[in-house]
């Protein structure tokens, strides 16, 4: 039976004995801390001794956990067909609750590259030749990036996508593209092939992202088989989440979030109202299902390759989404914005160890996209930037527990999600709104009850940790910019632009 760490988080996490100036004192005042430091340190100088691994992440594009035949624990009505992602989650730890930090292709891989939380896209600042949404900008130049401290350390380093947010001399040595990247304005956008039965304005069919670059993947390690040490990304990005306003299909009523009124409304994303009755949604789900067969099976080629290489034992592989895609959910398809169903949220999350620590195991941890760069920094024995949030996943792989992160939480344009495997929140960042929703079934979690008022001090905690995830508070946007929060009130401390307090300030501190 696969084991699950959730709930046991009696021993210490290894990573937190060892960060920070204060952990030799913290552990001399534990009982049986000598022990304890003793066995960190000897996990740490054996990794040392090892050989550094290959990595490869294959970052899947609009993947959904419940198509996924190794997540039929967790969505069990789907009659789905994955047997290549389904063998390497045996091989693997499978991540039960994963979530992208941010909703969508570009903010999702900000997370993924820099460690970073886009959530809640306080950071966004509307870019020229890109839809002004939130969340939806390049990797900042104050930004940690996964790719630069790879390749410093000597580590082979390329990154397969064409996605055209990753430019500039940054990226210029790691990037490799399947494709000539056009200008946004002479961009012909294309029609994810699943949503044509939805009608409305039908443009050329796009060629599915996944397959692509998992084919450009295999020549890729025919080179970095003699390069070893190499991190290798496969970066399934469609163009036109790059440039195109997110579309979102409505049928009949749509989501409830669609009654908000604001007093200067900005839409953030195209709503087109479709006619999609049963038989469309059946035929929208079986076209998305064909795909996601088609993508396994691509998956499985490429396996294929590694293992023909004679890589597989020293490569460690990590599988993950970058978000999911509404499909018929309270009449929705396309983006998911406001939709409160958890089949949306959750992403796959599977992390191949190459000596097979954990294999076919399971975790309810709720991961996140961000927690894979400090993942993989880890595995190469790279030193963690401390602006990276994510927390480091091989910690699980060492026998010893994450600290907790008892909600998940994620953004799509100006909403914000929290969520357990009891309830659901969903808010507006743009106004005070909230609504919370709970399980039927605490083992079928999916399954959502409308929405409930019975509920205020779960409503009240779920809000407060939306909140503190956030920093605090939450960013109200415009069509231009996201605003900031207020200015600090004249009684307020003072602070610097370097971050210290003013002179002033500072002296009528020490006379208080």
């Amino acid at each position: 039976m696969a084991r699950s760490r959730d709930d046991d988080q009696r021993r210490i996490s290894r990573r937190a004995l060892l960060r920070g100036g204060g952990a030799a004192g913290g552990l001399a005042a534990l009982s049986g801390a000598g022990l304890l430091g003793a066995a960190a340190a000897q996990a740490q100088e054996e990794r040392g001794e090892r050989e550094r691994p290959n990595v490869v992440v294959i970052f899947a594009d609009r993947l959904r956990t419940d198509y996924i035949g190794a997540y039929d624990d967790v969505f069990d009505d789907r009659d789905t067909k994955t047997p290549n992602i389904d063998q390497l989650a045996d091989r693997a730890l499978r991540f039960r609750y994963a979530t992208a930090d941010g909703l969508g292709p570009v903010p999702a891989r900000r997370g993924l590259l820099t460690g970073m939380r886009s959530y809640p896209f306080r950071d966004w600042r509307a870019t020229a030749g890109m839809p002004a949404v939130p969340g939806l900008n390049k990797v900042y130049d104050f930004q940690p990036l996964l790719l630069e401290l790879t390749a410093a350390a000597g580590v082979e380093t390329r990154w397969v996508t064409d996605n055209p947010t990753l430019d500039g001399p940054r990226f210029r040595d790691v990037i490799v593209r399947t494709g000539r990247l056009p200008l946004s304005s002479e961009f012909e956008p294309t029609e994810r092939d699943y949503l044509l039965p939805l009608g409305g304005p039908i443009r050329a069919r796009r060629q599915e992202p996944t397959q692509k670059v998992l084919k450009a993947g295999e020549l890729q390690l025919e080179q970095l088989r003699d390069s070893q040490p190499f991190l290798l990304g496969l970066d399934a990005f469609d163009l036109n989440d790059a440039f195109e306003m997110p579309r979102q299909y409505v049928a009949g009523y749509g989501p409830i979030h669609n009654d908000v009124s604001l007093p200067q409304r900005v839409d953030y994303l195209q709503t087109i109202k479709v006619r999609a009755d049963d038989d469309v949604k059946a035929e929208v789900r079986s076209r998305y299902a064909r795909e996601v067969r088609d993508v396994d099976a691509a998956i499985g080629r490429f396996l294929d390759k590694l293992s023909d290489l004679g890589l597989a034992d020293r490569t460690v592989v990590i599988l993950v989404s970058d978000g999911g895609i509404a499909l018929g959910e309270q009449g929705v398809y396309g983006s998911p914005s406001g939709v409160w169903h958890r089949r949306v949220y959750h992403v796959p999350l599977l992390l191949k160890d190459p000596r097979g620590r954990w294999a076919g195991d399971t975790s309810s941890w709720y991961a996140s996209t961000y927690d894979v760069p400090t993942t993989i920094l880890s595995y190469l024995g790279i030193t963690i930037p401390g602006r990276m949030a994510g927390e480091d996943l091989t910690t699980l792989l060492e026998d010893f527990d994450l600290p907790p992160r008892p909600y998940y939480t994620t953004a799509v344009d100006t909403h914000v999600v929290v969520g357990d495997r009891h309830f659901l929140l969903i808010g507006r960042s743009d106004e005070d709104r909230w609504r919370l929703y709970e399980a039927e079934d605490e083992d079928e979690p999916d399954d959502l009850r409308t929405e409930t008022v019975k509920s205020p001090t779960v409503l009240e905690e779920m809000r407060r940790w939306a909140l503190t995830a956030a920093g605090g508070t939450l960013p109200v946007f415009d069509d231009e910019s996201a605003v900031q929060p207020r200015e600090p009130d004249a009684q307020d401390k003072k602070v610097a632009d370097d971050g210290t307090l003013d002179e002033d300030e500072a002296e009528a501190n020490e006379l208080r």
